[in-house]
């Protein structure tokens, strides 16, 4: 069902109703599937289909399209910029996985490598992986002693995050100030029983929640 909600969310992008060949031809499948299936989709009132004209999304196809189309490129924009994917393989990739990436999985995502550029729709997207409504404090900001919780990062460029995540700065981690260095020098935090020495220039790219 979800391939087709896709298929027509797509086609619908160019300003008309999506033709049953149109969405045949983009699936890789007959015409009479096409038809037997959005008369489904019609009847859960997902699409407006009219014979001959096509199939237009209802408010409710269109929440639940859009809202597999920005998990497809949340996930191809993980495969591209933290395991250096090419774009063709990733998209390959997301194809497969969109449909079992939960809400939570993909918002946690979203706190490491950031939203992907697709959003034309606020109130669809705002409850699944928007950081904008995320609040913290700059790691770079904790004093020695004080401990926090890693909310989320705060990086455009996909080398930083390879290197946040592979120094286990992830969210939901704990973590704790033990000393910055003076003259801008590093910061060195604890994770666990780990202490791990940072550039204050990646400590502004961590932020956190802090505990009481």
């Amino acid at each position: 069902m979800e391939d087709y909600l896709l298929a027509i969310y797509r086609l619908n992008k160019d300003g008309g109703p999506a033709k049953t060949n149109d969405i045949a031809d983009s699936l890789d499948i007959s015409p009479a599937s096409v038809t037997e299936m959005v008369k489904r989709l019609s009847e859960q009132g997902l699409v407006e289909y009219e014979r001959y004209r096509g199939a237009t999304l209802t408010r409710k196809g269109y929440r639940h399209a859009h809202r597999m189309h920005r998990k497809h490129r949340l996930v191809e924009k993980f495969f591209v910029d933290v395991l250096k994917s090419d774009t063709d393989s990733a998209h390959a990739s997301a194809c497969h996985i969109e449909h079992s990436f939960t809400d939570e999985a993909a918002r946690q995502l979203c706190r490491i490598i950031g939203s992907p550029d697709v959003c034309d729709c606020e109130e669809v997207c705002e409850d699944l992986c928007d950081n904008r409504q995320l609040q913290g404090t700059a790691l770079s900001e904790l004093v020695e002693g004080q401990s926090a919780r890693i909310s989320h990062l705060i990086c455009d460029s996909p080398e930083k995050v390879r290197k946040l995540i592979a120094m286990g700065l992830v969210p939901g981690r704990s973590i704790k100030m033990e000393s910055g260095m003076p003259m801008r020098g590093p910061m060195v935090v604890r994770m666990d029983d780990s202490l791990v020495a940072l550039d204050r220039e990646y400590t502004r790219l961590v932020m956190v929640d802090l505990e009481e």
